[in-house]
């Protein structure tokens, strides 16, 4: 392979290598594999190099504190960065040595719509001379650009999905059957809480669904993995059928998922920023599950599902406890469906989110400009 010129591919990030940011992991680290002359510089650095280290020693090298960037300028040839936020902060970095960039816009990230102070940020980054390419994730992110007429067309690529781990398309992990391998059906909740109770990713919802199953039926038990605990809810009622695992990493949701039959996302647009953000469709911890062979039952409050099959990829739910409950009992009841379901959506998902063509897409916009 030919090293692409002389000069360096510089990924500028926030949080990597904080291995609980997957989706930066495994793409930053395809691009640390297929290009000798790229590296990554961390404005966190000293916070998570150990731990990334340790599990990546190949790449250990090319990770930089950013405080040990070039500050001649002379080093890079592109710049490369997820997130608004990313691409804002470091906006300095590119005007002071007139070196393109490009950057991938997903939802969050210091990304919401319909707020004065994030257009002007869109505005300055996204028609700034040396922007070459902006990468859009979602269809509402690309109308919202467009029709605000903060971007022309030609300047975006659409590249529907995220990047996730490699390893979640060839997990080795046997799934084990409620009524087969195991006595209960096991429900989970997988999200960041950016908020108090995690409204906006209905974690209130999921736990009064909780409540709700636990009434009907004893062999049904509930996970929650994130920074949530016992004393965010009241889940005394519940006792031993909830678990906490706290925040974790790659490694350990293979094992995790084998065992979950449905993952519960409840999430809500509007909430966190009120009237101005939303997630992607669908969440990132959906995709994971999914890929695990784990039914996803998921809101889409925003119309923003293109790709999915109503109950024979996922399950689209309202944002209503009881009736999450109530969707949740005909599976329970025909567990048949459930499978049929599950399995229909992780042959959809892997097609969807195929970690070598969301990468390759990706590449071929890296490369029109290095």
């Amino acid at each position: 392979m030919n090293t692409i010129n002389q000069k360096k591919i510089a990924i500028l990030d926030d949080y990597f290598p904080n291995l609980t940011t997957g989706f930066r992991i495994s793409e930053f680290n395809y691009y640390l594999e297929k290009y000798p002359n790229c590296e990554v510089y961390a404005t966190r650095y000293d916070m998570h190099h150990h731990e990334y280290a340790a599990v990546y020693p190949q790449y250990k090298d090319k990770v930089k504190p950013f405080t040990q960037f070039d500050w001649t300028g002379q080093s890079y040839a592109l710049y490369y960065m997820v997130f608004l936020s990313n691409a804002a902060a470091f906006h300095f970095v590119y005007e002071m040595f007139n070196t393109p960039f490009i950057f991938e816009l997903y939802p969050g990230g210091g990304f919401w719509i319909n707020d004065d102070e994030i257009d002007a940020r869109l505005i300055k980054v996204l028609q700034s001379p040396l922007l070459r390419k902006v990468i859009v994730t979602q269809k509402r992110t690309y109308d919202y650009i467009t029709s605000r007429g903060f971007v022309t067309p030609d300047k975006i690529a659409y590249i529907y999905g995220m990047v996730t781990y490699p390893e979640y398309f060839h997990s080795t992990v046997p799934k084990r059957f409620y009524g087969k391998d195991k006595n209960t059906l096991d429900i989970c909740f997988v999200a960041h809480k950016y908020m108090p109770t995690g409204m906006d990713k209905g974690y209130p919802i999921f736990i009064e669904m909780c409540k709700k199953l636990a009434s009907i039926t004893e062999d049904i038990r509930f996970h929650v993995v994130g920074n949530f605990d016992r004393d965010e809810i009241d889940v005394n009622e519940l006792g031993s059928r909830i678990v906490f695992y706290g925040l974790r990493d790659k490694s350990f949701f293979p094992q995790f998922f084998s065992g979950m039959d449905m993952i519960v996302s409840p999430n809500l647009p509007f909430v966190l920023i009120p009237g101005k953000n939303f997630d992607g469709f669908p969440t990132g911890c959906c995709i994971d599950a999914a890929l695990h062979n784990v039914a996803v039952f998921c809101t889409d409050e925003l119309n923003m599902n293109d790709h999915f099959e109503h109950k024979k990829d996922l399950f689209i739910i309202h944002a209503d406890a009881g009736k999450i409950a109530e969707s949740i009992m005909e599976y329970y009841q025909s567990p048949e469906k459930l499978y049929s379901m599950s399995a229909c959506g992780q042959a959809k998902f892997r097609e969807i989110f195929d970690f070598e063509k969301q990468m390759r897409d990706r590449v071929s916009v890296i490369e029109q400009y290095v």
